[in-house]
């Protein structure tokens, strides 16, 4: 039995050397998405700390988005914000900043904004509009932007509650969908 282990010990170092690879190899590897296919768990890149700035040079305008993290997904072409910041600047129309804790960006350009979503409107002379929702979907092809969650709009001596709004940033109409509630104060 002694004489034979010389023989043998090159196979069992194999076998071990093959048991090694497998389990280091399993070790290292990311997990596969599974059968659910799931995009959140391999984007194919992440920016961290990222602007970008968007110019019309026919007619002055310019967006900026900004965020703490974008993830982007290929097998659905989405992409995730983290803490987004949007501004939104035409000639003769209000200053608009938007922010949340998160949004999706789809492959049409549409914006959906999640968590302490939060709008603010400056116009010189005019003053200031805020309006507070926790979802806001962003049109920015026709300039729309709505919701069908509570929504709170606080303007000079106004503050107004209502579930469900669309708001045209072209025409500057917002009409609000149900249950509004209205208070004005005078001393505000």
């Amino acid at each position: 039995m002694i004489n034979s282990l010389p023989t043998k010990f090159p196979m069992v170092l194999i076998i071990l050397l093959a048991v090694f690879t497998f389990w280091l190899d399993k070790t290292v590897r990311p997990p596969s998405t599974g059968q659910d296919g799931d995009p959140r768990r391999n984007p194919d890149y992440v920016i961290e700390n990222f602007s970008a700035l968007i110019v019309n040079h026919s007619n002055g305008a310019h967006q900026t988005l900004s965020a703490e993290k974008m993830l982007h997904y290929l097998d659905n072409d989405t992409t995730y914000l983290e803490q987004p910041r949007l501004i939104n600047a035409r000639p003769g129309m209000p200053i608009i900043r938007v922010r949340a804790d998160r949004a999706n960006l789809s492959s049409n350009n549409d914006v959906y904004l999640r968590g302490n979503v939060k709008v603010l409107r400056h116009n010189k002379g005019e003053g200031k509009m805020t309006m507070v929702t926790s979802f806001l979907h962003i049109v920015p092809n026709d300039n729309i932007a709505k919701t069908d969650k509570p929504v709170t709009i606080t303007e000079a001596n106004t503050i107004i509650n209502a579930v469900g709004m669309e708001y045209d940033d072209d025409t500057q109409i917002i009409r609000l969908l149900s249950k509004v509630k209205f208070v004005h104060d005078k001393t505000r």
